[in-house]
């Protein structure tokens, strides 16, 4: 708001250009408008001097409720947390970062460009994140000469998953860090990676709130455990019980956090920033517990969040948008653990009497009204939902249905195309007839490089085979998928 407030002063427009009017004009097209208004405007010197407490910015994020909320970030937090950063992974002038991360998130931004500028440094982004180039990727890291490398765990599970002949990637000599960030960093994946690229990953916890870290896992030995999201850095945490006392060692609470990194507020939300932020601490809404030495390990989630891939997902908007469906009477929607995005999202679904829509359906019926990351992975049609004595449906009871569902799926018969097709339209969120051996990458919407990996995911556990990163790579269509895992099964 800082920023808007000033625009009509740094263009010498005076007070009479209002907020409101000063964006309408800047978005609007026209011969009297953007960029033709400006002309004849005297430029003013930039001012020698910026108010701490000015928001540097604002960034939509989807927090805890169905309403996006603007965080806004004052210019004291942000340079606060560039010096921590830079100082925790060693980033200056002469450092090279690549970070292909979204802009549109605080990990891509201040993790790239932001920090980047801050220390005169260079940053990379070749080309978005997509699993057919991913060699180039690699190449990219010893032909740059890259001095940080920022990925969130669905990349670095992509990468460790299709390493083969690129397992000296990361040797160059002048690397200094591999950074996880933006989500839950498997235990499992940390340590494989570790050992499959011979290097040691370090892992960033924080929010938008925080503007994007708080907690480091790394990168030096005696600052890291694998495992856990590390210690709090020029901040302070603390495990907050439900009575407000403070947790001892090991025991779960709510993880807080306190420092000058902290956002000011949510833009024109007063309600919800008293909420977030009580007594100087943000309540993180992330379950942890912190051991003897001081390290703290996230073990589950107070709010009602799903994490895919580093995304956001507010279940509750998913299921709002299932219930404009005409023939669902009853939804919930919910995250599932899934060892490559963290959490897939899955919705429990009831319908209507007598009415007869089908899972690939109701999943393009979001599809047409959700952001492509947030359509459920799954839908599964139950006679009755699950519910309390409230009536509210009881969401861990509907996950259990949920997960015994996919079991009895995978264990059900059928022939080797029936399956590649059913799997491909569960991935890809569309109907099965909609579906043919001929249908490729290029014409089935949806099949980007993350759901690629999905749909190999589905294939393995469909047939109890393994691809090799070959078989991935060559995976263009749904008649070579079939090939491939024909090639594979017992004969």
């Amino acid at each position: 708001r800082g920023w808007v407030e000033s625009v009509p002063h740094v263009f010498g427009l005076g007070k009479a250009a209002t907020k409101a009017g000063m964006l309408g004009r800047l978005l609007k097209k026209g011969g009297d408008e953007f960029p033709a208004f400006l002309e004849g405007v005297e430029p003013i010197d930039l001012p020698q001097e910026l108010d701490d407490n000015l928001d540097a910015y604002i960034m939509f994020t989807s927090g805890t409720t169905s309403r996006p909320k603007g965080v806004r970030i004052s210019h004291r937090a942000l340079f606060s947390h560039l010096g921590t950063l830079s100082r925790q992974f060693g980033i200056d002038e002469a450092s090279r970062i690549l970070n292909v991360l979204p802009l549109s998130h605080a990990d891509g931004l201040i993790q790239g460009p932001v920090s980047a500028l801050y220390n005169r440094a260079t940053v990379y982004r070749p080309f978005d994140f997509s699993l057919q180039r991913l060699t180039e990727l690699l190449d990219a890291v010893y032909r740059e000469r890259i001095t940080h490398f920022i990925a969130v765990p669905s990349i670095l599970a992509i990468i460790n998953r299709l390493r083969s002949g690129y397992e000296d990637s990361f040797a160059t000599g002048d690397l200094k860090a591999v950074i996880s960030t933006a989500g839950y960093l498997d235990k499992g994946l940390w340590e494989g990676f570790e050992k499959n690229f011979r290097v040691m990953l370090s892992n960033i916890y924080g929010l938008t709130e925080t503007v994007a870290g708080g907690l480091f896992s790394g990168p030096g030995v005696s600052d890291r455990r694998v495992g856990t999201v590390g210690k709090p850095v020029d901040c302070e945490a603390c495990i907050s019980l439900d009575d407000g006392l403070i947790a001892t060692d090991f025991e779960p609470g709510e993880l807080l956090l306190r420092g000058p990194n902290l956002m000011t507020g949510y833009f024109e939300d007063d309600e919800a920033t008293g909420e977030a932020l009580k007594g100087g601490w943000l309540h993180t809404g992330d379950i942890a517990v912190r051991d003897r030495d001081g390290f703290f390990t996230i073990v589950g989630r107070k709010k009602n969040l799903i994490i895919s891939g580093g995304l956001n997902i507010q279940p509750e908007e998913v299921t709002d948008i299932l219930l404009e469906h005409p023939e669902v009477a009853e939804a919930v929607t919910f995250g599932v653990e899934d060892s490559v995005f963290g959490e897939v999202v899955v919705s429990c679904v009831a319908l209507a009497t007598g009415s007869c829509a089908g899972p690939a359906e109701l999943a393009q019926w979001c599809r047409e009204r959700l952001a492509h990351y947030k359509v459920p992975q799954r839908v599964y049609i139950f006679p009755e939902l699950p519910k309390g004595r409230s009536g509210k449906v009881v969401v861990e009871e509907a996950k259990k249905m949920a997960i015994e569902a996919s079991g009895a799926e995978k264990k059900a018969d059928g022939g080797v195309r029936e399956k590649v097709l059913s799997a491909a339209a569960e991935t890809f969120r569309i109907s099965a007839s909609e579906l043919s051996e001929f249908s490729t990458q290029a014409d089935v919407a949806g099949w980007d490089s993350l759901a690629h990996l999905q749909f190999v995911v589905a294939l393995e556990g469909a047939f109890g085979v393994t691809l090799a990163p070959a078989d991935i790579i060559r995976i263009d269509s749904i008649g070579e998928a079939e090939r491939i895992v024909r090639g594979k099964l017992p004969a």
